[in-house]
């Protein structure tokens, strides 16, 4: 406490008030002061209290002016909001004030007449400062019941998701469907027990999936998410519709009809545009998403290009509003992110395939279908299987729908003829019926979906459908033109197995296909695609039946006929064709092969037994679970051999068999079809081994460094049926990934894959077991890259041309393959 002067207390005044103690002023509070209020007596050190010599107090200051500097950056540091994160204990009413009281040269605000406005935290805080602790409880509270509010309205996604990365293009740009449209396609009841598996997109920037659990119902859901449209965007669509109807409908462009995809999605992009401009909806730019030459000129300059016109999925950004609000302003015209989502619809329901289209854009569904009225959409995906969508149709529109799909695949359905078998114009086969005449539940369909890009022998081995050897032995077959029967029961992959085994045709040979339903894909230029087609009246005049095309393609002189099914009698002029020595492949509902010689050899097919043999191979396929999953796998691969007359029976052999207890392929003893390659082509047993341990190497090496896809896969195998030497060259010296761009030259072969719809097919990886037989047989491959590591890569594209075969290793020329002896023929049997 000060004492003055006069020995008095500062702090007392008269009437017994107690006051503040003043402040100590330079001049005022004096070393007697100080004395007075601090010494106990004896001799008064003044550097006792100062902690240095009063003489020094000019260069301790200048010293403490210096280091006040120094310490002034890290405290503004300290005190800066921007560089300091708000937590208990770290972020201070001194912090606060630098941010939000103090002026900017750190002084206190002042008022007009130059005092010092008070600092009240109360007036920032909205309540006392001895208050927080309560208004700290109560909204905890109130934070509690926001939680629960926020649960009860929103989807569980997967928080490792970066969403804004997902609901962002390539180019940075927002997609038109976004994390609002997630939440509206989920009805708020379902929200609380929704968890989100996986999702991805099928129709980017426009439409993407969600796979949910239902931890409620216990099952997965599909969940398509395209741009919601509110009431006004509802009304404005069906008016737009109509007017697009009436316009087309007295259009006398013949692009409507005639013209592709991409060039009617621009004649509805056009007339859609000219009515917002004349109904005065929409000032923007309507139009391409590629710049024109003046904007490419200006971009070079350096100059502003205008902004995007809208129909071209490149979004800057969304003005998120609550739909009441939206609804309450109805503004007079559309924003961009509203036209960019109106352009969709009308494109997706003009062009598409209406509410199912972004499920035929899925490339993980195999099967789509609607089972009657008021009935949800059901897919059968290819991870989860049989699960029910969240698209839904409405009667009339489910009627249209069918009517609508039966005139686009140029087929009639009426009540007249109320089911229709119809090829959709991607390829896909629909079965459709109309109304209740032959359905108890009322209109339905099942669309079987076409892939534009087959899965490849790779994609069957990491499957674990067929094993490795097995892959290399049909590898071997197909290339030595031996015939092949797929059978199986539905869905057990027999077309699939069909279309990657194709692959091992030669690129040299003419292929003609038959089919009732375009489902088999091909790379080999060289390929007659024949498909049948009924009659447009109701009598048969005009059909064109398997038979014609079988007769027809007897006058192409091909080298191998693939037939996508065989259903019928046409079964016994396909083996009329192929004992005249042409070698044939297609796929046949069957079991067993027991069975499958029983239904060719009686009626309707009744082939003779005879006649039979001049199949040689049959794969039955079987649709399984392993572990809880559903797979599918080869139960047996079977040689057909000769027919016995005294027993009036065919003889046929396993050469590999499936065991379920152990999900592994064992080969059952020698191959009576290798033996009659080895006796074709004049082979040694050690040239045949040879020629089928190559085999196992490529597929080896696509495996072992992840060469999966449709075309890395298509043209090594190609390539190498063309000239192995130059594979095994690439392969020893391992430039075969870096050379891939080069084998996609040959003339002969197509490979034009869609790589957007590439990166979509589920492609699966190689488990660890496959990946430790790979590396087995590259091991044991030692001594063979050793034969091709001494030979330089020729020019890939004119070896190929050639199909100079140089670089191959002749017939008198010995590999030592270590420890690993390929296993072909009579080696085989003692296992």
């Amino acid at each position: 406490m000060a004492i003055d002067d006069t020995g008095e207390s500062r702090s007392e005044v008269t009437r017994g008030e107690v006051t503040e103690d003043p402040p100590a002023i330079v001049g005022e509070y004096t070393w007697e002061d100080l004395r007075r209020d601090h010494h106990s007596g004896g001799r008064f050190d003044r550097s006792q209290y100062l902690g240095f010599d009063p003489n020094d107090i000019e260069s301790v200051l200048t010293d403490a002016a210096s280091n006040a500097k120094t310490l002034k950056q890290p405290f503004d540091a300290y005190v800066d909001p921007a560089a300091t994160p708000v937590a208990k204990g770290v972020y201070t009413w001194e912090h606060f004030k630098q941010e939000y009281y103090y002026e900017e040269d750190s002084t206190p605000p002042t008022d007009g007449d130059g005092e010092k406005i008070p600092f009240d935290p109360a007036e920032y805080l909205g309540f006392e400062p001895e208050e927080v602790e309560s208004e700290l409880s109560a909204a905890d509270g109130a934070a509690e019941l926001l939680d629960n509010l926020v649960e009860q309205r929103t989807v569980d996604v997967n928080p490792e998701l970066d969403e804004d990365a997902f609901f962002s293009t390539q180019d940075g740009h927002t997609t038109v469907v976004n994390r609002y449209d997630l939440e509206k396609a989920v009805p708020l009841k379902k929200k609380t027990h929704f968890t989100e598996i996986e999702r991805y997109w099928v129709n980017k920037p426009y439409a993407c999936v969600i796979i949910f659990h239902s931890r409620k119902e216990n099952e997965k859901k599909y969940y398509v998410v395209e741009p919601y449209h509110n009431e006004i965007e509802d009304d404005l669509k069906g008016f737009l519709s109509n007017k697009l109807k009436t316009a087309i409908k007295y259009s006398e462009d013949d692009v409507i009809v005639q013209g592709s995809e991409a060039d009617r999605a621009d004649v509805i992009q056009r007339e859609a545009e000219q009515l917002l401009n004349r109904y005065d909806l929409y000032s923007g730019p309507v139009g391409s998403a590629e710049p024109g030459v003046l904007d490419q000129f200006k971009e070079f300059l350096g100059m502003e290009v205008e902004a995007q016109a809208v129909g071209t999925g490149q979004l800057d950004g969304i003005s998120a509003r609550p739909e009441p609000a939206v609804l309450e302003d109805d503004p007079e015209q559309l924003s961009e992110y509203q036209v960019e989502k109106l352009l969709y619809v009308l494109k997706r329901d003009f062009i598409g395939y209406q509410k199912i289209d972004p499920v035929k854009h899925d490339i993980n569904v195999e099967d789509i279908s609607c089972d009657g009225y008021n009935s949800r959409v059901f897919v059968y995906h290819t991870d989860y299987e049989q699960i029910i969508s969240n698209v839904e149709h409405g009667r009339e529109s489910l009627d249209d729908f069918v009517v609508k799909l039966a005139q686009r695949s140029g087929k009639g359905i009426s009540k007249r003829q109320p089911q229709v078998d119809a090829t959709l114009p991607d390829g896909s086969r629909a079965q459709l019926t109309l109304g209740r005449e032959v359905s108890d539940h009322g209109t339905n369909y099942t669309i079987r979906q076409f892939k534009d890009v087959p899965f490849t022998p790779i994609d069957l081995i990491n499957w674990n459908t067929f094993s490795l050897d097995e892959m290399a032995f049909l590898w071997l077959c197909i290339e030595n033109n031996k015939s092949l029967i797929f059978a199986g029961g539905t869905a057990s992959g027999k077309t699939t197995s069909l279309n990657a085994v194709s692959l091992f045709i030669p690129s040299n040979s003419k292929i003609v296909s038959i089919e009732d339903t375009r489902e088999v894909e091909l790379p080999q230029r060289n390929w007659v695609a024949s498909v049948t087609r009924p009659s447009f009246g109701d009598d048969d005049k005009g059909d064109v039946d398997e038979f014609d095309l079988l007769e027809a393609a007897l006058r192409q002189r091909p080298d191998y006929i693939v037939m996508g099914e065989i259903r019928g009698e046409e079964g016994r002029v396909l083996f009329q064709v192929m004992s005249t020595g042409h070698t044939t492949y297609t796929t046949f509902h069957a079991d067993s092969v027991g069975e499958v010689i029983k239904r060719f050899t009686t009626d309707p097919i009744n082939v003779s037994k005879t006649l039979f043999t001049a199949l040689d191979l049959v794969s039955i396929q079987t649709q399984t679970r392993v572990d809880g999953s559903k797979v599918r796998r080869n139960k047996t691969l079977t040689e057909i051999n000769e027919y016995s007359a005294e027993n009036d029976e065919i003889n046929v052999r396993d050469v590999y068999e499936w065991r379920a207890e152990t999900d592994e392929y064992i080969q059952m003893g020698n191959s009576n079809t290798l033996e009659e390659i080895k006796f074709d082509r004049g082979w040694t047993q050690e040239k045949l081994d040879e020629e089928l341990f190559k085999r196992k190497v490529v597929l080896a090496h696509l495996i072992e460094n992840g060469l999966n896809t449709y075309t890395q896969v298509a043209a090594t195998i190609q390539a190498f049926i063309n000239d192995p030497g130059t594979i095994l060259t690439l392969i020893a010296n391992d430039d075969l990934e870096s050379s891939l761009e080069d084998l996609r030259e040959m003339e002969s072969v197509k490979i034009d894959i869609d790589e957007a719809k590439e990166e979509m097919v589920p492609r699966p990886e190689a488990p660890p077991e496959m990946l430790d037989e790979t590396a087995d047989i590259l091991d044991n491959a030692g001594p063979l890259f050793e034969k091709f590591q001494e030979r330089e890569t020729p020019d890939i594209v004119s070896a190929l041309m050639s199909g100079d075969e140089g670089t191959e290793q002749t017939d008198d020329e010995e590999v030592d393959f270590g420890e690993f002896v390929p296993k072909a023929g009579a080696e085989a049997e003692g296992e």
